[in-house]
């Protein structure tokens, strides 16, 4: 069992979601009142589809009008396209066309760590610990272990970092790019935090979307 100092170990394993907010690139040339419907790719890396969905999930309830990824799946394999072969500005246009769209939503999943458990034994020396994993599932109760005096759970959270792009399919152009890191109690919530954050800085430029109430 890996031994470490405590006071060292407690921060980094706090529990903690950070007040960050996304970095944002927006065309000058780009006209988003031309834009009424738009369809997501799976993210390149690992929970892609997770990504997508999310950031899927994000758009609707926006108010937009987004393409079911089953559908746009669909189209994909039926023309043997990929998601990183959307890039190229002649297969964007052919996407749109097919399925009606006017932009696509691409991205990256740059990071996603599962939380992670540990029990904490310090019977020995208050100041160090002996430290075992106990599992990467959602616990993140912090307490004594019941039936294992001085000792407690700590838990860290998960991590994740997305990067996203609305391409127009007619040229092929970047219209909006974000990126953005964020913890939270696990990779859904931490992902939606993040999708919910790039569409809140596309309400005040795309028409389509509607702007939730004071509140809300």
């Amino acid at each position: 069992m890996k031994r470490i100092k405590l006071p060292l170990m407690l921060p980094f394993l706090a529990l903690c979601a950070a007040c960050v907010t996304p970095n944002i690139a927006i065309n000058p040339r780009a006209d988003f009142s031309a834009v009424k419907r738009v369809a997501v790719l799976s993210f390149a890396g690992p929970k892609g589809d997770l990504a997508a969905d999310m950031l899927t999930q994000s758009l609707v309830a926006r108010g937009a009008d987004v393409v079911e990824r089953q559908r746009l799946n669909a189209v994909m394999q039926e023309q043997s396209l990929s998601a990183s072969s959307s890039f190229d500005p002649a297969t964007a246009r052919q996407l749109g066309k097919l399925l009606g769209v006017d932009a696509l939503f691409m991205g990256t999943v740059a990071e996603s760590t599962p939380p992670t458990t540990y029990m904490v034994n310090t019977s020995n020396d208050p100041l160090v610990a002996n430290v075992t994993q106990v599992s990467g599932s959602n616990i993140y109760s912090q307490g004594s272990v019941m039936g294992l005096p001085n000792s407690q759970l700590l838990s860290t959270t998960a991590n994740v970092a997305l990067v996203s792009r609305m391409v127009d399919v007619q040229t092929g152009s970047i219209l909006w790019s974000a990126s953005m890191s964020y913890e939270g109690l696990d990779i859904p919530s931490a992902m939606t935090a993040i999708t919910e954050s790039f569409i809140n800085s596309l309400t005040p430029i795309w028409p389509s979307l509607y702007h939730p109430a004071k509140g809300s």
